[in-house]
């Protein structure tokens, strides 16, 4: 099951982890648990002297409550780094220096951050800590900071599992007894995309098409911002499919199918990595079929 890395300040933590793991490789990130002299103040650190400490707020619509809890955290967070967990401190860095605290959070919308992050920099350095840099500061970073890192997060880990119904073979020749006039542009096509397996093709497209349509609607009612981005993506390949079969004779029509659906997969993985190789199999076959089906174009 998919799990939105926003549900839960636990499950921000971990997400972010993820990203620095991704970032700095497992061996040079330390992970500082909870257990670790209770609320330490920091989640974990590298060993080039960046510290991380993870904040989801409960809400980011309102600029200046979200600002305001930021500037909380960011407060009583290097209090504890500078006065309350001094000694602990100490300790953990002995051995070198803490050159950048990174707020980790999800939402980062007023410039202001930027100044006071700058004035409680320069205060921290005044202080004359032994295990704080000369050039020590104070920054705010989001996922969006590792888009690298956070694309291969979502192809691997942080992939939608999306619950559909399936369509078997026998529902989808009922289907198409009953919407004949529908797949007639289809049954135009269809001979000279797939000469000799009318049949065959006709059945098996039907079937991912009626999927196909499920997995969009399930989308849609889950995650309506990635159904839109989808949608888009898919209405912008048709555009380009249907122009190449105007303007370039040349080409069978196979060959043009396949190669704007190679695009078309391109750009999914692209900029929607979170949706599974599976899925995305079954989007590209419903594509083609719901073209056949709807396409005016006869090549």
């Amino acid at each position: 099951m998919y799990i939105n890395p926003k549900n839960d300040p636990k499950t921000w933590e971990k997400y972010f982890k993820d990203i620095l793991r991704k970032h700095y490789g497992p061996a040079n990130i330390r992970d500082i648990p909870d257990s670790y002299g209770g609320d330490f103040g920091i989640e974990c650190h590298s060993f080039t002297g960046h510290v991380f400490q993870c904040y989801l707020p409960e809400q980011s619509s309102d600029k200046e409550k979200l600002t305001k809890s930021q500037k909380n955290k960011i407060r009583n967070d290097i209090n504890k780094l500078t006065v309350k967990n001094k000694d602990q401190f100490n300790v953990l860095f002995k051995d070198m220096q803490i050159s950048r605290w990174v707020l980790a959070t999800s939402e980062y919308l007023d410039s202001e951050m930027a100044l006071y992050c700058s004035a409680k920099s320069s205060k921290v350095r005044r202080m004359g800590l032994t295990y704080i840099a000369n050039d020590f500061q104070i920054i705010i970073q989001t996922e969006s900071d590792y888009r690298t890192e956070v694309k291969a997060l979502q192809s691997e880990v942080y992939q939608l599992s999306l619950d559909f119904n399936s369509v078997n073979a026998d529902q989808a020749s009922d289907w198409i007894v009953q919407n004949l006039s529908f797949l007639e542009k289809m049954d135009l096509k269809l001979p000279k995309v797939n000469p000799g397996k009318v049949a065959e093709a006709k059945s098996f497209l039907v079937q991912k098409y009626l999927e196909y349509q499920n997995l969009l609607d399930y989308l849609n009612a889950e995650w309506p911002e990635i159904h839109s981005n989808l949608n888009g993506l898919i209405s912008n390949r048709r555009g380009y499919l249907e122009s190449r079969f105007l303007t370039d004779s040349s080409k069978q029509p196979e060959e043009v199918i396949t190669v704007e659906l190679e695009k078309l997969k391109s750009d999914i993985v692209e900029q929607i990595p979170t949706i599974k190789k599976t899925d995305l199999e079954l989007i590209i076959w419903g594509v083609i079929a719901d073209w056949l089906i709807r396409c005016p174009l006869d090549f």
